[in-house]
């Protein structure tokens, strides 16, 4: 046989454990995360109250109205909440973070369609006029008519 080829045999038994090791680090990996997650749990739940505490009291209304829809459903989700605790107050933890920019954004937008005054930057005039080095304005002149065909009518 050609030894030059490939071997299931030596190359699929390395492949296998580098994937097990693989896999393996990203278990602690993820053992760690969470971990810490759960340290960090009660703090960053208190913060999305705070941050925006309707982003909260709509999660608890999602499970509350699923319950009420399919109740299996709405008790697979309230034990997931429960296990998952440590990940869902950190998602909740952003997601309130996230609300809380866009209904400023929101509120900056509707400000300017109402003509009301924004945030500005006021630029001193005349150091403007001495960074800027523009070429003199060119006055439009109005479109010429056209009388080729004025004679034939």
């Amino acid at each position: 046989m050609d030894s030059k080829g490939f071997s299931v045999r030596g190359n699929g038994i390395f492949g296998f454990v580098f994937l097990v090791l693989v896999l393996v680090v990203l278990f602690f990996i993820a053992k760690g995360i969470f971990k810490i997650l759960a340290l960090a749990a009660p703090v960053l739940i208190v913060a999305a109250l705070i941050i925006n505490y309707r982003t909260v009291i709509n999660y608890l209304k999602f499970i509350l109205s699923l319950l009420h829809r399919s109740p299996l459903t709405g008790i697979i989700a309230i034990i997931l909440s429960i296990i998952g605790f440590p990940i869902l107050s950190g998602v909740l933890f952003g997601k309130a973070i996230l609300d809380r920019k866009v209904r400023r954004f929101r509120e900056e937008h509707e400000a300017q369609k109402r003509g009301e005054f924004v945030d500005f930057e006021e630029v001193d005039r005349r150091k403007r006029d001495e960074d800027l080095d523009l070429p003199p304005i060119e006055k439009e002149q109005p479109p010429k008519e056209d009388n080729r065909y004025k004679d034939l009518f």
